[in-house]
C-alpha cells in the first residue's frame, strides 16, 4: 500500500488574519484516505503512490487553485482539488475525497479529456462507495454519458475501463482503441486526439452537487471538440456540447 504523509490541514483563516503564513496548520488525515486509498489500488491495479491530503477552507481552495492557473471564480463552489500528488479537500466536505483519490490513480485531466475523465472519476467512486457518506453525485451530465452511451458501447462496466485507463501510459491512445474496436472502421486518430488532455497543468477539481454555473472555457472547449467525432457501434456519442451550464 502506497505511504500517506504529510497530512496537513491549511487555509483555515479567519476575518483577522493578513497572510498565508498566519493559517492555522494542524494534522488531520482526510476522510478515510487510507481506506479508499486501498479500496482504489485494488480496484484499478495500481499503486497511488505518494499521497498528500490538505483540508482546506473556501480561501484556502482558491489560493490553491489560483497558484495552478485557475481563476479565483473558478473555485467558487470548488469541494475537492486534485495537483499530482496533493489533493485538497473543503473542510465539511469530506465525500469528496474518494472523489479525488480515484483522480490521483490516474484517471484526471492531465491525462484524458475533462468531460471523459470527471465521467469516468464519478462512476468509479460510485461503485466503490459502501455508505452514503462517502461520496454525493457531482458532474451528472458527464456520468450519464459514461454510463448510459460510452460503457454499455465497449461491453464494459465503470472498474474495467478504470482500470484500463489508470494503467495505461497513453490513456487517450487506450480508450481510442477500445471504440476503434467495436466499430471497426472509425478513424481512431481522430478520437485519440479529441481525448488527449486539451491543455497541460489543468489539474482535476470537484463541484458541489446542484450547483450552477457555466463550465470554464477549457471544459466547454472539451465538449465541442469530443462532440464532433466520438460515434461508436452506429450511434452518435455527442457530448451534450450545447449545454453550457450544469446543475
Amino acid at each position: 500500500m502506497a505511504e500517506i504523509h504529510a497530512i496537513t490541514e491549511v487555509g483555515l483563516l479567519s476575518a483577522t488574519r493578513t497572510s498565508d503564513s498566519e493559517a492555522n496548520v494542524t494534522e488531520r488525515p482526510c476522510y478515510k484516505q487510507v481506506e479508499f486509498t486501498t479500496r482504489i489500488q485494488q480496484a484499478l491495479g495500481v499503486d497511488l503512490g505518494e499521497v498528500s491530503c490538505h483540508i482546506v477552507d473556501e480561501a484556502g481552495m482558491a489560493r490553491v487553485m489560483g497558484s495552478a492557473g485557475w481563476s479565483r471564480g473558478d473555485a467558487n463552489g470548488v469541494v475537492g482539488f486534485q495537483l499530482g500528488k496533493d489533493v485538497y479537500v473543503l473542510d465539511g466536505a469530506p465525500w469528496t475525497t474518494l472523489h479525488e483519490l480515484v483522480h490521483r490513480a490516474g484517471i484526471n485531466a492531465d491525462r484524458l479529456n475533462r468531460f471523459v475523465a470527471e465521467g469516468l472519476t464519478e462512476a468509479i467512486a460510485e461503485r466503490l462507495r459502501k455508505s452514503p457518506d462517502e461520496h454525493r453525485p457531482t458532474y451528472p451530465r458527464e456520468v450519464a454519458w459514461i454510463k448510459e452511451r460510452l460503457l454499455p458501447s465497449l461491453g464494459m462496466d465503470a472498474i474495467q475501463l478504470g482500470r484500463v485507463i489508470a494503467q495505461s501510459s497513453d490513456p487517450p491512445r487506450a480508450l481510442a482503441a477500445l471504440m476503434a474496436k467495436a466499430k471497426p472502421g472509425v478513424d481512431e486518430a481522430s478520437l485519440r486526439a479529441q481525448l488527449a488532455p486539451q491543455k497541460p497543468d489543468e489539474p482535476s477539481f470537484n463541484l458541489r452537487a446542484r450547483i450552477t454555473r457555466p463550465y470554464p472555457k477549457a471544459q466547454r472547449d472539451d465538449r465541442v471538440a469530443l462532440g464532433a467525432v466520438l460515434t461508436l457501434a452506429g450511434a452518435a456519442l455527442l457530448l451534450p456540447s450545447l449545454m453550457r451550464g450544469r446543475t
